[in-house]
């Protein structure tokens, strides 16, 4: 008999093929939040086809559950199936196989809206969940998988399949990290900044008070002031803030608006609150309305699905899984990993704060995800299906 990583390796690399078939038809299938139905049909059939029980349920989550013989740890593969809009992307859904120099990277890639945010993660755990039906060795504990919608918009997929019960001991996130291990990531704080001035006709516009213009002088005054003050974190690294929108109201080419809106994202570490950035923002206002006694403005803190003050997590390295997830990831693609944190949010948060370690580890590198260039590497694609089924069998154990 094999060992089994010398078996999932052989498996693997027989269905290089079909794993490949799989990833491009998911990326050939749009599938914005709320839209996700046709893409959880593949994944679900895929996982039917290999005997395994899945379940989709009226969101379009797809809940597939290997059950071991008993005696060890469960592991659960977490990954969404919904994409951001393509944008000025070209030929987003074309799943094209191309050179990877266009993007300065080695090698062969798959191109196409969603490969590295985050279908080549998908298909990856629905390819080793598949693989490992295959085994001759049988597994001790449960393996599980939960590729959900709604990732993009809320988070509301994954923590729907929370509250449904369907858990693991340990939570692996396929977000993209390049093959590495993250142990988790900053908190989020949106911030709505809304500047009233008085409307009129904009051929008069000595008859109104342009919002606009104070919006524009407090947002030169964030960028100046406030964002260089920022602390950071030994552990989850700088606080970054950013202006993302800016909005009128009524919003007319012939009128100065009466109001202007001011939508700030900030990524957060634990040394700062959204208390504390409210603050700070309030602060600024009060001392530009100093200098213009006609500034009228207020900040408004934006609530999310979860009603917390920090929205990040970090799990420790030192936790028996972790580093045991981090050994079977270095055994399966035969070389070192680093320990890193994501810069975006996701969905392993909700497993952390319910005491459930989660680690992240997938295909893709962050920097193209939501890009133009959004694309994933076919050996890296391979490798974490490799990785993924050997990280079961270490975490669940086998006979």
């Amino acid at each position: 008999m094999e060992r089994p990583l010398e078996e999932i390796d052989r498996i693997v690399e027989r269905r290089r093929g079909e794993a490949i078939r799989l990833l491009r038809e998911l990326i050939r299938t749009p599938s914005l939040s709320g839209e996700e139905g046709e893409a959880a049909l593949i994944v679900g059939e895929h996982l039917r086809a290999a005997g395994l029980k899945v379940e989709v349920d009226e969101i379009h989550n797809v809940k597939a559950e290997m059950r071991g013989i008993g005696g060890g740890h469960s592991i659960l593969f977490n990954g969404h199936l919904d994409h951001v809009p393509p944008g000025t992307m070209a030929d987003p859904y074309s799943a094209k196989i191309m050179d990877g120099s266009a993007f300065g990277v080695e090698g062969e890639v798959i191109y196409g809206r969603g490969a590295c945010d985050m279908k080549g993660g998908v298909a990856a755990m629905a390819m080793a969940l598949s693989i490992l039906r295959e085994l001759e060795t049988p597994l001790l504990g449960d393996v599980k998988l939960a590729a959900v919608a709604q990732e993009e918009t809320s988070g509301y997929g994954t923590l729907k399949t929370i509250r449904d019960g369907f858990l693991g001991d340990l939570a692996v996130i396929g977000e993209a990290t390049n093959l590495n291990i993250h142990l988790g990531h900053r908190g989020a704080i949106t911030v709505k900044m809304e500047i009233r001035g008085r409307s009129c006709h904009a051929s008069a516009p000595d008859r109104g008070v342009n919002p606009l213009y104070k919006a524009a002088e407090i947002i030169q005054e964030i960028r100046s002031r406030i964002i260089p003050m920022l602390p950071t974190h030994p552990e989850y690294g700088e606080t970054t803030l950013a202006v993302t929108m800016l909005k009128t109201r009524p919003e007319a080419v012939n009128v100065i608006p009466g109001v202007a809106e001011i939508t700030l994202d900030c990524r957060n570490t634990p040394n700062l609150t959204p208390e504390e950035l409210r603050r700070m923002l309030e602060l600024l206002i009060e001392e530009l309305r100093r200098r213009d006694p006609e500034l009228d403005a207020s900040v408004e803190i934006m609530r999310r699905i979860e009603d917390r003050p920090f929205t990040g997590y970090r799990v420790d390295p030192d936790q028996p899984m972790v580093r045991e997830a981090k050994r079977a990831v270095e055994e399966a693609i035969k070389r070192d990993v680093k320990l890193g944190m994501w810069r975006f949010m996701t969905d392993g948060r909700f497993y952390a704060w319910r005491g459930i370690p989660a680690v992240g580890f997938g295909p893709g590198e962050e920097r193209f995800a939501h890009t133009d260039q959004d694309h994933i590497r076919i050996e890296d694609y391979i490798n974490s299906i490799k990785a993924y089924a050997w990280m079961a069998c270490r975490i669940c154990g086998v006979k």
